[in-house]
């Protein structure tokens, strides 16, 4: 992947959570500046989801910890080989919103 492919990428991943949770219906604040995504819920809390160019990763800090992703087969995993989506759906759940990005 190069620079190109991975903005793009980033892109479409923002503009996915966006979607979904206007969606379903989700009461969370959505912000992107430059290379970070705040997700703001009613209780002040954050999910923050950042690109970092250098490695071509995807980052996501929340009250479940910070998790790194990378871009293999067709979709961001972890080194452990677990699902962006899914550790994104946990950090909504214990932030308060159920969503599914499935």
């Amino acid at each position: 992947m190069n620079i190109a492919e991975f903005h793009q990428a980033i892109e479409s991943v923002w503009e996915r959570i966006e979607e979904e949770l206007d969606r379903q219906g989700c009461d969370v604040d959505c912000e992107v500046q430059g290379a970070v995504m705040t997700l703001t819920f009613d209780d002040d809390s954050q999910i923050v989801i950042n690109k970092q160019e250098a490695m071509l990763e995807l980052w996501l800090a929340s009250k479940l910890g910070g998790f790194h992703f990378a871009y293999r087969d067709g979709e961001w995993l972890s080194a452990e080989n677990c699902s962006f989506w899914q550790h994104l759906e946990e950090a909504m759940a214990r932030h308060g919103e159920t969503v599914s990005f499935s």
